[in-house]
């Protein structure tokens, strides 16, 4: 009998001792439920998106099954920082790094977010998450058209141009800037031949006056894959891809979040 609780008691004491080497070194375990992402699981445990990832060795496109088990490591981020640039806004930042719009105040002690000086460097709590979004095209990108207001090529109507267009001969792959749900893929009036892809947080985009459509609505796209080739479709004066982000309904200036040289 002594030695039985002697043996239970050792036995106790190693899974104490094993417990707490797993907590100095940050690790936890996740059962994947219902709805979890790898995006949600980085803003619950506030730890990088492709630290899990690294941490399971999976990619960042990986759609999450139930009762899957994840290693959660600890933070090891540093800040980082942002210098605000012309056109800039808090509320865009904070979208830009996944962030918490209260927390860059709290961290800039910035009290009226609707004031931004250009050249402003503003802090990103624990580096925050970057949105990937890639370019929609591999062939140099050359931008025809900006986003913003301005006198329609056809119509000659002054209106808003909710994307911005590529230079882009008929058909000319168009890849899926990020991962996600194909949400529309077919005609849409002056867009023509159009394909709109859901992601993670609210965000969609969408690629327009294309001459082929290569996916189908409710197919769930990685980032990269070729969704469709560009072309002249729809209401267009040439060959050329327009393409949109847009974050809960509203269209997003496309250079916040591309790298266009």
């Amino acid at each position: 009998m002594k030695r039985n609780l002697i043996h239970i008691f050792t036995t106790v004491l190693f899974i104490v001792a094993f417990a707490g080497t797993q907590s100095k070194a940050g690790v936890q375990q996740h059962l994947v439920q219902k709805g979890d992402t790898l995006w949600g699981l980085s803003r619950k445990y506030k730890v990088p998106l492709k630290s899990i990832a690294q941490a399971n060795r999976i990619k960042l496109t990986k759609r999450l099954q139930i009762g899957e088990k994840l290693l959660i490591p600890g933070t090891s981020t540093q800040d980082a920082w942002y210098f605000v640039k012309a056109g800039d806004t808090l509320w865009n930042i904070a979208r830009h790094y996944n962030v918490k719009v209260r927390d860059l105040q709290t961290a800039n002690g910035i009290s009226s977010p609707r004031h931004l000086q250009i050249g402003t460097r503003i802090r990103i709590p624990n580096g925050g998450e970057l949105f990937t979004f890639a370019n929609p095209l591999r062939v140099p990108l050359v931008v025809t058209s900006k986003y913003g207001y301005r006198p329609h090529p056809v119509t000659g109507r002054y209106q808003m141009h909710e994307g911005i267009d590529f230079r882009a001969a008929t058909g000319t792959r168009v890849y899926a800037s990020r991962a996600g749900k194909v949400i529309f893929a077919g005609r849409k009036g002056g867009y023509g031949k159009v394909v709109g892809i859901e992601h993670e947080d609210d965000f969609t985009t969408w690629y327009g006056h294309l001459s082929r459509i290569r996916v189908k609505n409710g197919q769930w796209v990685s980032q990269g894959k070729v969704i469709g080739l560009s072309g002249n479709t729809g209401i267009s004066t040439g060959p050329h891809l327009h393409f949109e982000i847009r974050y809960k309904g509203r269209s997003e200036k496309p250079t916040q979040y591309l790298t266009i040289q």
